[in-house]
């Protein structure tokens, strides 16, 4: 699997447990007595932000991956045609 699924399946993953982290503390504080009136306002700040911090990053994160996955490719065509010309000298 190329670093470009796996950054995107990780991005994913990450925004899906923040927004049932935001969820269940949410409803933990809509039922709870002793919460503070603010409480969802609180949650759904510190969440929002942290959701939005992991989306603004992600381009980049895609990039950086893309490009080692450019990288890594060459590497090993490189590698490929050395060892197409010179199969025995290849040896240490």
């Amino acid at each position: 699997m190329s670093r470009r699924k796996r950054t995107l399946i990780a991005i994913v993953v990450i925004e899906l447990l923040l927004a049932g982290g935001w969820i269940w503390l949410h409803g933990m504080a809509m039922t709870s007595p002793h919460a503070a009136k603010d409480s969802a306002r609180v949650i759904g700040e510190v969440f929002g932000g942290a959701m939005g911090l992991v989306l603004a990053l992600s381009p980049l994160l895609y990039l950086l991956a893309r490009s080692n996955d450019r990288a890594a490719a060459s590497a090993a065509a490189s590698a490929r045609e050395t060892n197409r010309r010179s199969p025995g000298q290849n040896r240490g």
